[in-house]
């Protein structure tokens, strides 16, 4: 054994082997590593490839309306994919053959998932956005906001709607300081009603007490009454007096001549007694009537002393109405000489002489409103000091008949006074404010004329469809309405698909009914488009979108500069869709039917119209006019003669023509198509979520496509394996560490990889 141990034969072979196997397994080990990593490699550009495949599989139908959306379901997404997947994989080319790399693929590990659809509202966005930078239309849509800027409107458009601003804000504090004057001046002609006939009858009254007074004297009702029982004592002697004496002149009417005597006696006492006796009664008559006379005056006095107070309270009452109407009035006429302070001359924003009508605009002084209030209050008082002198009054003797008088025509005398010349002021504030009244209803009805002429081709829709197919149509788009039913439509879908309401129609409402609130909203359009003016944002794209891929009504009438129709350059002929010409009035306004989306773009387009029209009358106000103190007025007057020429201008434009902007208002020429207006509407209502819903909704309508389902965005899942040449189990040990990027599993290393793809 010790010989063996010592012994030097093999030590080289021994030596190399110890050299060499490191070195082997080392190459081994490397040669593995490195087939490992290029097999990764060759899977991921597999997974990469075989998600574009799928992706380069998109809708051709939505791919002409600008847009990309998976074409084929999902057993056909999976199907493509695993074909293009294992393709790519060196091991399923050329099975048996020798590959340095025999990667296959895994059936168990692949799997396509749909992430984003065309239904987003952010995803469409982002396709139509691509769409349009490409084709660059926004181009069109950028040089009809520097028409307008370039050829100057911006100033007077700011006069417009800032004249009819404070117009309508002045307005209003006018007619709240009239109305509070109206009323405080009917309070004041009943006041002066009231005391006029107060002063009547109670100067009746105390002439009537007086009198009384007169007759009456110094006499009490006790002592009447004890003179009357007296009397009546007395007359009742006498009459017993008279039947004794009767009695007696009854017995010697029976005794003989010798009794003469005595009866001539007993005869001239009776005689007597009678003279006394109707001296008596006629002391007791004129006691009884004085005793009359006293109860009057009492009744009288009682029933003055009840009446005025009374009457008091009535004026107390007139004039709590009339002192409150004065402080409304004359706090909104402060509102309204304050408004008027800040209200420039029209020279800031453009040079015009309709802003003399604000200087014009009538404003009291304090000492109308002092004047007022002090003669109410004082004819009130006077009032009372009267009611204080018929309180403390009970005998109306010559001094106190007359200090009644004084007091009575005092208040009757200021009233007097208040009313004469009160009366002058009011009847000239009145019969100003019938003229402008007078005035503003002739214009309103001359609006009112030109409005309901439009009126009559507000809803004119083509006839290509007929009113039973367009409802079916729109029942498509917008629901039944009986969505308990199942009656929703393709709008009320993206809108929940977006979590978003799926409320039909739009907050957007012009109507042509009422001839000041059309006017007044005509001219905020103007401010609405220099606002919007000043910023462009993605929505522009948008809005060119649908003006390209939709139809509306005068599509197809609208002529080149050689006068031949204009024909769409897109791979979509919007004249074909079968919502025939109304489309993008359907995006702005959202109702579900022709009639009336074409009756709000009709009505939209004749309030821009008209205030611009109204603009240019604005810019030409007759002086009388303005010298009336009426901006609401001139408003009015200046809007009669724009809906007129508002509604020339409609006619052309529905046909197709283009109407030049304005002739006085713009530095150079600049006309506009209904297309144009449709353009300026889009950008004026801009961010409006609905028009998104819409719009898909109608894509679906004419494509049959359900955007819900087209997939732009997938995410590809896939696995293979490669076999491992040299020892697996030591790479099953390098697996541990994380290094391979790869799972052994018998002599074969599993992948996995994951491919994103988005249009």
């Amino acid at each position: 054994m010790r010989k063996f141990v010592r012994s030097e034969k093999g030590a080289v072979s021994v030596y190399l082997i110890l050299i060499i196997v490191p070195i082997f397994l080392f190459q081994a080990v490397l040669i593995d590593f490195a087939r490992i990593k290029l097999a990764e490699k060759e899977t991921e550009s597999a997974v990469k490839a075989a998600t574009r495949s799928v992706m380069s599989a998109y809708d051709t139908k939505l791919q002409a309306m600008g847009l990309y959306g998976l074409g084929i379901s999902q057993a056909e997404t999976e199907e493509l994919f695993l074909e293009v997947f294992a393709n790519n994989l060196s091991g399923h080319v050329s099975p048996g053959a020798f590959h340095y790399v025999d990667t296959r693929p895994l059936d168990n590990g692949m799997r396509v998932t749909p992430v984003y659809a065309l239904a987003s509202h952010v995803i469409f966005e982002r396709q139509v956005l691509e769409d349009m930078k490409i084709k660059a239309p926004i181009e069109y849509t950028l040089e009809i906001t520097d028409k307008f800027r370039k050829s100057g409107t911006k100033a007077p458009f700011q006069l417009g709607s800032q004249f009819s601003k404070e117009a309508s804000e002045l307005e209003k504090l006018i007619d709240q300081r009239e109305k509070a004057l109206n009323e405080a001046w009917q309070s004041s002609e009943e006041l002066h009603a009231k005391t006029t006939l107060y002063h009547t009858y109670y100067q009746a009254r105390i002439a009537e007490l007086d009198n009384l007074a007169a007759q009456i004297g110094i006499h009490t009702v006790g002592e009447v009454k004890s003179d009357i029982i007296n009397v009546i004592n007395q007359l009742r002697s006498i009459q017993d007096s008279i039947i004794d004496l009767d009695m007696s002149i009854a017995a010697l009417s029976q005794s003989g001549p010798g009794s003469v005597a005595s009866m001539q006696s007993i005869l001239e006492s009776r005689r007597i007694l009678g003279e006394q006796a109707q001296v008596l009664t006629q002391k007791q008559n004129e006691l009884e009537v004085l005793l009359q006379l006293i109860i009057k005056y009492a009744a009288l006095i009682a029933a003055t002393k009840l009446e005025v107070p009374a009457n008091g309270r009535e004026i107390g009452q007139l004039r709590r109405k009339i002192e409150p109407a004065l402080r409304l009035a004359n706090q909104r006429n402060d509102e309204i000489r304050t408004k008027l302070n800040g209200i420039p001359n029209g020279s800031e924003i453009g040079n015009s002489s309709v802003y003399e009508v604000f200087q014009n605009v009538p404003v009291m002084g304090d000492d109308y409103f002092y004047g007022y209030q002090t003669a109410v209050a004082s004819i009130t008082a006077l009032f009372a000091a009267f009611q204080e002198v018929v309180n403390t009054v009970y005998l109306y003797t010559s001094d106190n008949t007359s200090r009644a008088n004084k007091a009575n025509d005092a208040y009757s005398s200021e009233s007097n006074d208040f009313y004469g010349k009160q009366s002058i002021l009011e009847k000239t504030r009145m019969d100003n404010n019938g003229v402008i009244t007078e005035n503003k209803q002739q214009q309103k009805t001359k609006i009112q004329a030109v409005l309901d002429q439009a009126k009559q081709t507000l809803g004119a829709c083509s006839l290509t469809n007929t009113q039973s197919g367009d409802t079916v149509l729109y029942n498509r788009l917008q629901g039944t309405g009986e969505e308990e039913s199942g009656g929703k439509g393709f709008y009320q879908k993206y809108r929940e698909a977006n979590a978003q309401d799926t409320t039909i129609g739009s907050e957007i409402a012009y109507d042509l009914e009422k001839p000041e609130p059309v006017s007044l909203k005509a001219m905020g359009m103007l401010e609405a488009f220099n606002d919007a003016a000043e910023s462009m944002r993605n929505e522009l794209y948008v809005n060119e979108f649908a003006l390209t891929k939709f139809n509306y009504r005068t599509l197809g009438l609208e002529k080149d500069l050689e006068g031949r129709p204009k024909v769409s350059n897109e791979l979509v002929d919007p004249g074909s869709h079968a919502l025939a010409n109304q489309e993008v009035e359907y995006l702005l306004y959202g109702f579900s039917s022709c009639g009336a989306n074409i009756s709000s773009a009709y009505a939209e387009m004749f309030a821009f119209r008209m205030a611009i029209r109204t603009l240019e009358a604005l810019l030409d106000a007759k002086k009388e006019l303005l010298n009336i103190g009426s901006p609401l007025l001139v408003l009015l007057s200046a809007a009669a003669e724009g809906a007129l020429a508002a509604l020339q201008d409609m006619n052309k434009l529905i046909k197709g023509e283009a109407v030049a902007l304005s002739a006085k208002i713009t530095t150079s020429a600049v006309s506009l198509t209904y297309k144009d207006y449709l353009r300026i509407f889009l950008f004026l209502h801009r961010n409006n979520t609905k028009i998104m819903a819409r719009m898909q909704a109608l894509i679906e309508l004419e494509t049959g496509k359900d955007l819900v389902g087209k997939t732009t965005y997938i995410q590809g899942n896939a696995s293979s394996d490669v076999r491992l040449w040299f020892i697996p189990q030591i790479m099953k040990l390098i697996d541990g560490s994380g290094l391979l990027g790869c799972k052994v599993h018998g002599d074969r290393c599993q992948f996995s990889s994951t491919s994103s793809v988005a249009y």
